[in-house]
């Protein structure tokens, strides 16, 4: 093989891949979107704290937002401000807090790359999330073919 050849090769290679990263990349956005829309629309109204000892869960729902769970039974819809540093890929998460007391708008989220300011924090009624997540997993797939 010349070498030109292989460059040639290995660019096509690169482009196959890089293009099957971003249809997973998308994939990805759109279950988050779709998670995002759940958790807000089981949200109720913003409060300026929570009580806090541990994190028994997360859910990361894109870069502005995550679903932290205090309990099996109590979780909150944590936006933060925006673009918070490796939020989307972070295998794990800390929160700051103040005398067992998450604060919006004082405290942070903290991941790996770096921390973000929580902007504001809402309750999430647990039971009508389960209920959208149900209905989500029930509904018929709908098969989009796409122009070539």
């Amino acid at each position: 093989m010349t070498s030109t050849f292989r460059i040639s090769a290995l660019a096509v290679a690169s482009l196959a891949l890089a293009g099957c990263s971003s249809l997973g990349s998308t994939a990805a956005t759109e279950r988050e979107a779709a998670s995002l829309a759940r958790y807000q629309a089981a949200a109720g109204e913003p409060v300026g704290s929570f009580r806090f000892f541990r994190i028994d869960g997360y859910n990361v729902l894109g870069e502005s937002a995550v679903a932290v769970w205090t309990s099996p039974r109590q979780a909150y819809l944590v936006a933060v401000e925006e673009p918070c540093p490796g939020l989307r890929w972070s295998l794990s998460i800390g929160l700051t807090s103040s005398m067992s007391r998450v604060y919006a708008d004082f405290d942070r989220v903290q991941t790996r790359d770096g921390s973000c300011r929580i902007d504001s924090i809402r309750p999430v009624d647990v039971a009508a999330l389960r209920d959208s997540e149900r209905a989500a997993r029930q509904a018929p797939v709908k098969i989009v073919e796409r122009e070539a």
